[in-house]
C-alpha cells in the first residue's frame, strides 16, 4: 500500500511529453497506452490516456502566449549547439545499452536495421531487445534547425550469426563435374555406404577424414553399383536458426561451415565411385534433425554430378535393389524398429518377393543393434559422430563410435567393413 504522501499517478512531465509525441506521430490512444506501459513500467489505460490528452490539449489551447522571457530562453536554446551526453554501457547479461542523438527520419526510426546502424551495430550480428526515442530540435548557424532523435537502445547478440550470401555463393558457384568412368564390366559386387547420423555442425570434416580415407580405399576396387544413403541427420540442424525439423531449438552450430564440410567429405567419394563403378545412386533419407537441409544437399549433388542417379523422394521408408539384395532405409525416429518388417513387406511387395536377401537400415539412436525378424535383418547403424550436448546430458556416451559399409554379391551380403 503506498504511503499517504506518495503519488500513485503515472503522469508526470516526462510521460505527458511522451503522450503528445506519440499522438503527433499518428498513433491511436490504445497503441499509446500500450507503448507508455512498456516504456515506463506503469499501467496506462486507453481511457486515462484519452482523458489526459484532451485535458492537457484544452489547457494548452486556452493558455496565454509565452512570456517574453520564456521566448528569449527558447530562442537561446535553439541557437546553441545541443549538449547531449552520449553513452554506451556493457551489461552483465551480455547486452549493451547505447544512448545517443541520431539523424534519422521518422520512418527510419521504425526500422530496426536503420536504428542499429545509426548506433554503430551490425544488424547481422546484433538485434534490438528494447528501444525508446524522443525528438530533439538541434540548431546551428551552418545547417539551421534540424530534427534529431534521442535514441536509447538495448541490444543483444544475434543467437544465429548466419550470412545467407555466403551459403548462396557456395551453392551457385559450383559448376557441374563430369567424371570419366574407368569401370570394366566384369566385377559383380555391390557397395552400400549408409552413413547415418553424421550431424555435421557438431562433427566436422577433420573428424571424419579417416572415414573418408577408408571408403576411398574400398572404392579402389570396381563395383557394379555403389549406393549412397545420404541424409538421416547428415546435418545437426534443419535451418540456420539452430532448429531441428520439429522447430525445437538446440545447441548452436555454424551451418555454412557444416554445409561446406559435407561437400568436402562427399565430393571425393562420389567422384571416385563414378570413376570406378558402373552405376552410382544417391538415395535421400529423411532425418528428424535435418529433413529439409539434407534434401537441399542431395539436390545440390544431383545438379553438380550429371552421372549421379538421385532418389530425392520425400518418403519415410525407401528401398533400392542391389542385384537381388533388398536394401531398405528409414531414419528410425517414428515407428519401432522391430515392427518395420511389415511396412516394408507391404509397401514394397514386388521388391520383397524378388529379393534373395533383405536388409533394412535405421539410425537415430547412435548405437549398433541387429534384429533378424520376419525374413529381414533390421540393422540399427552406429555412428562416429561426436557426442552432442543432448546425448551428454542424458548419459548416452557409451556407444562404440564407428560407421559400417556393406559389400554384396548378386544375391547376398558378403562383407561388413567398419570405417
Amino acid at each position: 500500500m503506498p504511503k499517504a504522501n506518495q503519488s500513485t499517478t503515472p503522469w508526470n512531465q516526462d510521460t505527458i511529453d511522451r503522450l503528445f509525441e506519440l499522438k503527433q506521430s499518428g498513433e491511436g490512444f490504445s497503441e499509446i497506452a500500450q507503448t507508455l506501459s512498456q516504456e515506463y513500467n506503469r499501467r496506462f489505460t486507453e481511457v486515462s490516456v484519452r482523458r489526459k490528452y484532451q485535458r492537457m490539449n484544452k489547457h494548452s489551447q486556452s493558455a496565454s502566449k509565452p512570456t517574453k522571457q520564456a521566448s528569449q530562453q527558447t530562442s537561446k536554446q535553439q541557437q546553441e549547439p545541443t549538449d547531449y551526453k552520449e553513452t554506451v554501457e556493457i551489461n552483465q547479461d551480455g547486452t549493451q545499452t547505447s544512448d545517443k542523438l541520431v539523424e534519422l527520419s521518422e520512418m527510419d526510426m521504425k526500422d530496426e536495421e536503420a536504428v542499429l546502424k545509426a548506433h554503430g551495430y551490425d544488424p547481422v550480428e546484433w538485434q534490438i531487445s528494447k528501444a525508446t526515442s524522443s525528438k530533439w530540435h538541434h540548431h546551428n548557424k551552418q545547417d539551421g534547425t534540424k530534427t534529431l532523435y534521442a535514441s536509447k537502445v538495448v541490444v543483444k547478440k544475434q543467437r544465429e550469426q548466419f550470412d545467407f550470401d555466403k551459403l548462396i555463393d557456395i551453392v551457385t558457384q559450383t559448376p557441374q563435374v563430369t567424371v570419366k568412368p574407368k569401370y570394366i564390366n566384369h566385377y559383380s559386387h555391390y557397395l552400400n555406404i549408409p552413413l547415418f547420423d553424421m550431424h555435421f555442425g557438431v562433427s566436422d570434416y577433420e573428424h571424419y577424414k579417416s572415414t573418408q580415407a577408408k571408403i576411398l580405399n574400398l572404392l579402389n576396387r570396381q563395383y557394379k553399383e555403389v549406393l549412397l544413403l545420404i541424409g538421416s541427420d547428415l546435418f545437426h540442424h534443419n535451418d540456420h536458426r539452430n532448429r531441428t525439423a520439429s522447430t525445437r531449438e538446440i545447441e548452436h552450430a555454424d551451418m555454412v561451415e557444416a554445409w561446406q564440410d559435407a561437400i568436402t567429405f562427399y565430393d571425393p567419394i562420389i567422384k571416385e565411385a563414378i570413376k570406378r563403378s558402373g552405376k552410382v545412386t544417391a538415395m535421400y533419407i529423411k532425418g528428424n534433425h535435418d529433413e529439409s537441409l539434407s534434401w537441399g544437399f542431395i539436390k545440390y549433388l544431383e545438379a553438380k554430378y550429371p552421372h549421379l542417379e538421385v532418389d530425392a523422394d520425400f518418403r519415410e521408408r525407401k528401398v533400392h535393389m542391389l542385384g537381388n539384395n533388398f536394401v531398405g532405409a528409414n531414419h528410425g525416429d517414428k515407428k519401432k524398429e522391430k515392427d518395420l518388417a511389415e511396412n516394408f513387406a507391404t509397401e514394397f511387395a514386388e521388391q520383397w518377393a524378388k529379393a534373395s536377401n533383405r536388409d533394412v537400415f535405421v539410425g537415430h539412436l547412435h548405437s549398433e543393434w541387429v534384429l533378424d525378424k520376419g525374413g529381414v535383418m533390421i540393422r540399427r547403424l552406429p555412428t562416429r559422430n561426436k557426442i552432442d550436448q543432448w546425448h551428454d546430458d542424458h548419459g548416452y556416451t557409451t556407444a562404440h563410435k564407428r560407421f559400417q559399409v556393406y559389400e554384396y554379391t548378386e544375391n547376398d551380403l558378403e562383407t561388413i567393413y567398419y570405417v
